[in-house]
C-alpha cells in the first residue's frame, strides 16, 4: 500500500465511523474495498480473493447442507448435497465436491446441517432491464 493509499484508508475509516447517510457510507465502503483489492493484488496474488465486490448483477439465496455423501472410493472425494429452498421443487438439490477454502487458503469440508449463502452472478451483457410491476 502506498503512503497516499494508507493516508486515504485512514481518512475513510474515520469517515465511516461518523457517517449516517447510507449512500455516502456505501460509497466509502466501495472506495475502501478498492484500496484493499489493490493491496491484495500486489501482495497476495497466490491466495484466494478476500474482497468481493458486486460489479455484476447478483442475487444471494439461503441454502443448507442436507447430506454428506462419502463416495466409497479413495480416489473420488466425498460429495455434499445442498438444498436451496427458494428453487423450484425438482431443482432444489445440488451435489458437488465437499472441498471449500477458508480465507487463509486451507481446505475444509462442510458438515450436515451447515447453513450457506449461495450467490449467483451474471454478466451484464446477459441481462435485460426489468420494469417494476404496476398495480
Amino acid at each position: 500500500m502506498t503512503s497516499e493509499e494508507r493516508v486515504r484508508m485512514n481518512e475513510i475509516c474515520a469517515s465511516i465511523q461518523e457517517e449516517t447517510d447510507y449512500h455516502k457510507f456505501a460509497a466509502l465502503l466501495d472506495e475502501m474495498s478498492e484500496l484493499i483489492r489493490r493491496k491484495e493484488e500486489r501482495r497476495f496474488r497466490d491466495y484466494p480473493k478476500l474482497i468481493w465486490r458486486h460489479d455484476r448483477p447478483w442475487k444471494t439465496i439461503s441454502a443448507v447442507v442436507k447430506k454428506v455423501l462419502p463416495t466409497g472410493v479413495v480416489r473420488h472425494p466425498e460429495k455434499v448435497e445442498i438444498t436451496i429452498p427458494e428453487a423450484d421443487y425438482l431443482f432444489r438439490e445440488v451435489r458437488l465436491e465437499n472441498t471449500f477454502t477458508v480465507p487463509g487458503g486451507a481446505a475444509v469440508a462442510l458438515k450436515q446441517g451447515a447453513r450457506l449463502d449461495v450467490t449467483l452472478e451474471a454478466n451484464v451483457a446477459d441481462t435485460v432491464n426489468r420494469s417494476a410491476p404496476t398495480a
